[in-house]
Protein backbone atom coordinates (compact mmCIF):
# COMPACT_ATOMS: atom_id res chain seq x y z
CA UNK A 1 0.00 0.00 0.00
CA UNK A 2 2.86 2.30 1.01
CA UNK A 3 4.53 1.82 -2.04
CA UNK A 4 1.60 2.37 -4.37
CA UNK A 5 1.20 5.63 -2.65
CA UNK A 6 4.68 6.67 -3.09
CA UNK A 7 4.78 5.47 -7.17
CA UNK A 8 1.13 7.50 -7.37
CA UNK A 9 3.02 10.63 -5.87
CA UNK A 10 6.24 9.99 -7.30
CA UNK A 11 4.45 10.37 -10.92
CA UNK A 12 2.36 13.37 -10.03
CA UNK A 13 5.60 15.65 -9.22
CA UNK A 14 6.87 14.23 -12.48
CA UNK A 15 4.04 15.60 -14.37
CA UNK A 16 4.25 18.69 -12.80
CA UNK A 17 7.65 19.43 -12.86
CA UNK A 18 7.36 18.87 -17.02
CA UNK A 19 4.56 21.02 -17.35
CA UNK A 20 6.12 23.74 -15.55
CA UNK A 21 8.74 23.68 -18.21
CA UNK A 22 6.28 23.78 -20.52
CA UNK A 23 4.36 26.66 -19.43
CA UNK A 24 7.83 28.86 -18.38
CA UNK A 25 8.56 28.44 -21.95
CA UNK A 26 5.65 29.35 -23.45
CA UNK A 27 5.48 32.57 -21.33
CA UNK A 28 8.66 33.13 -21.97
CA UNK A 29 8.68 32.75 -25.66
CA UNK A 30 5.21 35.16 -25.91
CA UNK A 31 7.42 37.93 -25.21
CA UNK A 32 10.07 36.81 -27.97
CA UNK A 33 10.06 37.78 -31.37
CA UNK A 34 12.54 37.38 -34.77
CA UNK A 35 12.39 39.79 -38.11
CA UNK A 36 14.05 38.17 -40.79
CA UNK A 37 14.64 38.74 -44.85
CA UNK A 38 16.50 40.87 -47.35
CA UNK A 39 16.83 43.74 -49.06
CA UNK A 40 18.79 46.99 -50.75
CA UNK A 41 19.61 46.87 -54.64
CA UNK A 42 18.21 49.22 -57.20
CA UNK A 43 14.74 49.89 -55.47
CA UNK A 44 16.24 49.53 -51.67
CA UNK A 45 12.75 47.25 -51.29
CA UNK A 46 13.15 45.07 -47.92
CA UNK A 47 11.50 41.78 -48.02
CA UNK A 48 10.75 40.95 -44.40
CA UNK A 49 8.97 38.83 -42.16
CA UNK A 50 7.92 38.53 -38.55
CA UNK A 51 8.20 35.16 -36.21
CA UNK A 52 6.23 35.67 -32.72
CA UNK A 53 6.86 33.42 -29.79
CA UNK A 54 3.49 32.25 -30.24
CA UNK A 55 4.17 31.21 -33.90
CA UNK A 56 2.32 33.67 -35.85
CA UNK A 57 4.70 34.41 -38.84
CA UNK A 58 3.63 37.63 -40.37
CA UNK A 59 5.04 38.83 -44.01
CA UNK A 60 5.45 42.64 -44.29
CA UNK A 61 4.98 44.08 -47.27
CA UNK A 62 7.30 45.98 -49.24
CA UNK A 63 6.75 49.83 -49.88
CA UNK A 64 3.82 49.41 -47.48
CA UNK A 65 2.38 49.13 -44.34
CA UNK A 66 0.51 46.30 -45.32
CA UNK A 67 1.41 43.17 -42.61
CA UNK A 68 -0.40 39.33 -43.39
CA UNK A 69 -0.26 36.63 -41.87
CA UNK A 70 1.11 33.49 -43.19
CA UNK A 71 0.72 30.82 -41.03
CA UNK A 72 1.14 29.45 -37.84
CA UNK A 73 4.56 27.64 -37.20
CA UNK A 74 4.17 24.30 -34.83
CA UNK A 75 5.57 25.06 -31.14
CA UNK A 76 7.90 22.67 -31.66
CA UNK A 77 9.54 24.61 -34.32
CA UNK A 78 9.07 27.59 -33.00
CA UNK A 79 11.11 26.24 -29.59
CA UNK A 80 13.75 25.35 -31.57
CA UNK A 81 14.17 28.33 -33.40
CA UNK A 82 14.01 30.48 -30.40
CA UNK A 83 16.10 28.30 -28.47
CA UNK A 84 18.80 28.99 -30.91
CA UNK A 85 18.43 31.91 -31.62
CA UNK A 86 18.75 32.46 -27.24
CA UNK A 87 21.88 30.48 -27.19
CA UNK A 88 25.14 30.97 -25.98
CA UNK A 89 26.55 30.90 -28.95
CA UNK A 90 24.79 33.34 -31.33
CA UNK A 91 24.59 35.74 -28.56
CA UNK A 92 28.23 36.04 -28.93
CA UNK A 93 28.49 36.18 -32.57
CA UNK A 94 28.82 40.19 -34.51
CA UNK A 95 27.51 40.17 -37.70
CA UNK A 96 27.07 43.83 -39.42
CA UNK A 97 28.31 44.19 -42.89
CA UNK A 98 26.49 45.80 -45.53
CA UNK A 99 26.36 45.14 -49.23
CA UNK A 100 24.05 46.35 -51.95
CA UNK A 101 21.75 43.59 -51.21
CA UNK A 102 21.97 42.27 -47.84
CA UNK A 103 20.09 39.70 -45.72
CA UNK A 104 19.49 40.32 -41.81
CA UNK A 105 17.99 38.63 -38.54
CA UNK A 106 17.04 40.17 -35.51
CA UNK A 107 15.87 39.16 -32.42
CA UNK A 108 13.96 41.38 -30.11
CA UNK A 109 12.33 40.84 -26.36
CA UNK A 110 8.83 43.19 -25.33
CA UNK A 111 9.80 45.12 -28.58
CA UNK A 112 13.20 45.84 -27.75
CA UNK A 113 15.79 44.83 -30.66
CA UNK A 114 18.49 42.37 -28.68
CA UNK A 115 20.53 41.45 -31.40
CA UNK A 116 21.19 42.60 -34.72
CA UNK A 117 22.60 40.38 -37.56
CA UNK A 118 23.25 41.90 -41.38
CA UNK A 119 25.69 40.39 -44.33
CA UNK A 120 25.68 40.58 -48.29
CA UNK A 121 23.43 38.53 -49.90
CA UNK A 122 25.25 35.68 -51.42
CA UNK A 123 28.26 35.35 -48.28
CA UNK A 124 28.92 31.52 -47.84
CA UNK A 125 31.54 31.98 -44.70
CA UNK A 126 28.66 32.91 -42.04
CA UNK A 127 28.98 31.33 -38.47
CA UNK A 128 27.91 27.90 -38.01
CA UNK A 129 24.66 28.30 -35.59
CA UNK A 130 23.86 31.77 -37.75
CA UNK A 131 23.75 29.92 -40.78
CA UNK A 132 21.35 27.10 -39.15
CA UNK A 133 19.00 30.06 -37.51
CA UNK A 134 19.49 31.80 -40.75
CA UNK A 135 18.13 28.13 -43.14
CA UNK A 136 15.43 27.47 -40.12
CA UNK A 137 13.98 30.70 -40.47
CA UNK A 138 13.85 30.67 -44.40
CA UNK A 139 12.21 27.40 -44.07
CA UNK A 140 9.12 28.96 -43.13
CA UNK A 141 8.81 30.50 -45.79
CA UNK A 142 8.71 28.49 -48.44
CA UNK A 143 5.62 27.43 -50.29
Amino acid sequence: MKSQIFAGTLLMLMVFTVSCKHIAYRSHAKHLSISFGGGGGFTGAVNEYILKGSGELYEVKAFSSDTVQLKTVSKKDVKSIFKLAESGQIQKIRQDESGNMYRFIRLYKDGTLKNNFQWPQGKTDLPAELNELNQLLNQLIQP
